[in-house]
């Protein structure tokens, strides 16, 4: 596939004014596109933003296939106060669910941080559902490319934690690089498609982590995939994203864009 054609970069559209999140939608040149992928960046919930470089080079490939991609911000270091008591309570409950089934990653990655990004994110899309054709969008279908912390809240949003279920929404499709499910229970064979990407010798996110995901899916036949790249690793993922190719020679990059090829289907 070809990767020349030019883009444009709309800035700063505010998308919460609340809690005055913004995202940075990049077009196809002629600033049209068939549907949206939102870009949710890594920094483990406490840091990270969304005009990162690695934003601009996901972005530069995906508009190349007349995609349009929403770099968004979401919150961070969201402390567990900000939640009410019910709902801090559900959240102790869920990361004590969490370590049961297996999860060894930092206690920030399945917190009230993961829960308030992912309602960022959720909120996002909603946006995008409104105001896209206005923008230049065709279809409402939004996917998800999450690095990290992002492809974390992208995964919980295919699969939301029961007591979110109702308030979030759920993304069309997602692919994951150097993520995790950080709660495998939810899935289930008619959520959404959902591609990870990971390597082995991750010091933030064990490959153990991930394979949990993947175990479960094949259990209850979820449509969830995992690709061990080959690649040791954490942040070394994005390179092999973007550049990397699989063992019959396929550029990651075509097997990410051929699992987003469905939000295209406007028909």
């Amino acid at each position: 596939m070809g990767y020349g054609a030019k883009m444009k970069c709309v800035a700063d559209i505010v998308y919460d004014p609340t809690h005055d999140l913004a995202l940075d939608l990049y077009m196809p040149d002629d600033l049209r596109a068939e549907a949206c992928i939102i870009y949710a960046h890594g920094g483990g919930f406490r840091r990270g933003a969304r005009h990162h470089v690695e934003a601009a080079h996901f972005a530069k490939r995906l508009t190349a296939q007349n995609f349009a991609v929403a770099s968004v911000s979401y919150r961070l270091a969201t402390p567990i106060e900000a939640f009410d008591q019910d709902d801090q309570d559900l959240i102790k409950a869920y990361m004590i669910r969490s370590k049961k089934v297996g999860l060894s990653m930092s206690d920030n990655l399945y917190g009230s941080a993961f829960i308030a990004a992912m309602e960022d994110v959720s909120k996002a899309m909603e946006y995008l559902w409104v105001e896209g054709s206005g923008l230049g969008i065709r279809s409402r279908k939004v996917g998800i490319l999450g690095v990290s912390a992002g492809g974390i809240a992208g995964l919980s949003l295919a699969y939301p934690p029961m007591h979110w279920a109702d308030r979030v929404v759920r993304p069309e499709a997602v692919v994951s690089i150097c993520g995790a499910m950080v709660q495998p229970w939810r899935l289930e064979p008619d959520g959404p498609p959902c591609l990870m990407l990971h390597g082995p010798r991750d010091r933030i996110i064990h490959l153990g982590n991930v394979q949990l995901a993947a175990a479960r899916a094949e259990q209850v036949e979820a449509p969830v995939t995992l690709i061990n790249t080959g690649v040791p690793g954490h942040s070394t993922q994005v390179d092999a994203a973007l550049d990397g190719k699989d063992e019959a020679g396929r550029p990651y990059i075509d097997v990410i864009l051929n699992h987003f090829a469905q939000l295209q289907d406007t028909a």
